[in-house]
């Protein structure tokens, strides 16, 4: 496994400068977020002082952009870029619109910047920009081509943004199909417990993090004192829709039922959480109800008189997030501050919160320790 190495945040146009993956996040993060401004989500990214961006209220637009005039900051041909798939665009460029669109920000020039991006030499950068390009010009073949790639990216998070946003406009994308899963077995259980569950997010049922023999479960159930994760962990579709997740939090409510588990704990990372938020409004009663980077939407918090405690990890400018266009900023009820605690760490790695290296350096164990 390899060590954990926490990104830096590098500010605005001097990203666009810049090869470091921490300077590819940080580019993607800016596209992004400018994306999130042109569809009049700019009030869900929350202000950090590291991360300079352009007045996002100013960016917003209801119309789609027409290519044509989304290329009024780019000098190329309309056509010329429409049919030339290997078009590069110098990062010279895209920093230069970068600094422009902080000085005077307009949804044209956010559009250019967008397009430009689509043409970087990194693939998270291309993926971020076509997602961001959803919400300026519109779905359109380039787009959803590199969408489709992304979605089969060797990196994670490439993955997990192009999948996020194909999931937002097709759920029935052939990039998809592979991605789900079943819903966990029904086994029985002679005796009753209250040991931890261990759950996955959107498209993660397959991976092998959240199960027994996986990293992150292995690390969670030896910390000391040992937190005891139940075995088997709970496994839904995965599906990136509100159905699916309603199904999953029915699933839970029953599978918890037949394992004899008593007020459980119930960790849950990204759309997992809000399968767990879910369950609790259908009556399933929690301990600590443990959510990792999860996209928050008000709609789908948690009955908090079914939990005793809310432990909310996430990292900043979450890209996963942004992209689902969730908040980053947990707001309970002003009835139940007090049973929420969060902590937020690092920047713009959705996967982060369930990486051993990330808990170890931010001293985690510690936290979820503590009554």
């Amino acid at each position: 496994m390899a060590a954990y190495r926490e990104a830096i945040p590098i500010p605005g146009p001097e990203a666009f400068e810049e090869r470091s993956r921490s300077a590819q996040l940080s580019q993607a993060a800016f596209v992004l977020a400018t994306g999130s401004g042109v569809a009049g989500y700019g009030n869900r990214m929350p202000r950090q002082k590291e991360m300079v961006l352009p007045e996002l209220a100013k960016l917003e637009r209801k119309r789609k952009i027409p290519i044509e005039r989304a290329l009024t900051y780019l000098d190329v041909d309309t056509a010329a870029y429409t049919e030339q798939q290997d078009l590069k665009v110098p990062a010279a460029e895209g920093a230069a619109l970068a600094r422009q669109l902080i000085d005077r920000p307009d949804p044209i020039r956010a559009a250019s910047l967008v397009e430009a991006s689509m043409h970087s030499r990194h693939q998270l950068v291309r993926t971020a920009a076509a997602v961001a390009a959803l919400d300026t010009t519109g779905p359109r073949p380039d787009v959803m081509h590199c969408l489709s790639e992304g979605a089969g990216a060797r990196d994670p998070l490439t993955r997990d943004i192009a999948r996020v946003a194909l999931g937002r406009i097709d759920r029935t994308h052939e990039a998809l199909k592979n991605v789900v899963g079943r819903p966990a077995r029904l086994t029985g259980r002679a005796e009753k417990s209250n040991t931890a569950v261990l759950s996955h997010g959107t498209f993660a049922s397959r991976s092998r993090w959240w199960r027994p023999g996986g990293d992150f479960y292995e690390y969670l159930d030896g910390l000391a004192p040992p937190l005891h994760l139940h075995d088997p962990s709970f496994r839904w579709s995965g599906l990136y829709s509100e159905t699916g997740r309603q199904l999953a939090a029915d699933q839970l409510q029953v599978w918890t039922v037949d394992q004899q588990l008593d007020t459980p704990d119930f960790i849950a990372h990204s759309h997992g959480g809000t399968v767990g938020n879910l369950a609790t409004r259908s009556g399933l009663r929690l301990d600590r109800l443990v959510l990792l980077s999860w996209p928050v939407h008000q709609e789908w918090l948690p009955d908090f008189n079914n939990v005793r405690l809310v432990i909310d990890v996430r990292v900043r400018f979450d890209l996963v997030i942004i992209a689902d266009r969730g908040g980053q900023t947990f707001n309970p009820p002003t009835a139940h501050r007090a049973k929420v605690k969060s902590y937020k760490h690092g920047w713009f790695d959705h996967g982060d919160t369930h990486d051993p290296g990330y808990w170890d350096m931010h001293d985690l164990p510690a936290k979820l320790a503590s009554p």
